[in-house]
């Protein structure tokens, strides 16, 4: 089990991070972790907030992932796949 601590010594494959996600502050993943955008939106933008701890969580916004994982840009968070279902699905 990964724990936030582990999150500051150690990268972590996307699939690990998932698997793990429930015991791991968000904001946690956001500082120490390379993301992929579809992990982005799945877990920080979770319908009803269901992975976020605190309210810091639940406040993450677009600014912090481009902020944090500056290999992502504005383009391609919003042009990932788990968006684009959202997206169709209203």
């Amino acid at each position: 089990m990964i724990t936030n601590k582990d999150l500051y010594n150690n990268k972590y494959m996307i699939d690990e991070l998932e698997v793990n996600i429930k015991n791991l502050g968000l904001w946690d993943v956001l500082l120490t972790q390379y993301l992929t955008a579809n992990f982005c939106f799945k877990f920080f933008w979770s319908i009803n907030d269901e992975y976020a701890k605190d309210k810091e969580d639940k406040n993450i916004c677009d600014t912090d992932i481009l902020n944090w994982q500056p290999h992502l840009t504005k383009e391609i968070l919003y042009s990932c796949d788990i968006y684009k279902e959202r997206l169709n699905k209203n």
